[in-house]
């Protein structure tokens, strides 16, 4: 065979599983990352709760262990006295041991505006809320959040505000998740956080630190954990 054309068969060959493999890897790769399902998980770590003046709240601690986690805390300023600003602290562990600051925050300072909710029929799913006086303060500023303390604290809700009617009709930018009974006080400041808990630690809890000596407020925390299949 002559040698010239040996050569450029060899070639051909070596250039053809070249491109075999290439095919190989692309294929097993994307068959890989189209396997890949993130799944998501809401849970409750404290529910909404009363704080009072001077207290210091310590948290229950969440088992983050093989997620990925977010955890989430709002604290609503619920006093007619001014609020010096509540210190939240995050903290981790390895073994719900050991607890470590991942990361401190302080809230807002200021005396917050109350209202009622003026609404016998307001149940969950509504668009809006009916208030008294949705002009007090900032119930009635777009893009505001602001807190209902129900009956049962722990079915408190905070909302944000996407526009107000005449004469006091909130619209919000989520539906109730729950029914709210005529009279319910509101307040027109919550601060919220997000943090992303790293991965070495297999604990999380929230310490709420309230310092102001005259205003309570009310507070919860909550984590979105995320896995793989």
């Amino acid at each position: 065979m002559n040698r010239r054309y040996f050569g450029k068969i060899m070639q051909f060959t070596l250039v053809a599983l070249v491109c075999i493999c290439l095919i190989f890897v692309s294929t097993t790769s994307h068959i890989t990352q189209a396997a890949i399902i993130v799944t998501t998980a809401f849970d409750t770590i404290d529910a909404w709760q009363a704080l009072a003046a001077g207290t210091l709240a310590v948290g229950n601690a969440e088992d983050v262990t093989d997620y990925g986690k977010i955890v989430c805390i709002e604290v609503a300023l619920t006093d007619t006295d001014a609020q010096a600003g509540v210190n939240v602290i995050v903290e981790g562990s390895y073994a719900d041991d050991d607890w470590m600051t991942i990361v401190e925050f302080v809230g807002t300072a200021e005396t917050p505006a109350t209202t009622d909710v003026n609404d016998a029929s307001s149940t969950a799913g509504d668009a809006y809320m009916i208030l008294v006086d949705s002009a007090t303060g900032d119930f009635d500023v777009p893009g505001r959040k602001w807190f209902v303390v129900d009956g049962t604290v722990a079915n408190s809700e905070s909302f944000r505000t996407q526009s107000n009617t005449d004469p006091d009709t909130v619209t919000l930018c989520q539906d109730t998740m729950r029914n709210h009974a005529n009279s319910l006080a509101c307040w027109d400041r919550v601060d919220d956080w997000i943090v992303r808990i790293p991965k070495e630690f297999a604990y999380v809890r929230i310490l709420v630190n309230n310092t102001d000596a005259d205003a309570g407020v009310h507070w919860r925390s909550f984590v979105v954990k995320a896995s793989e299949l």
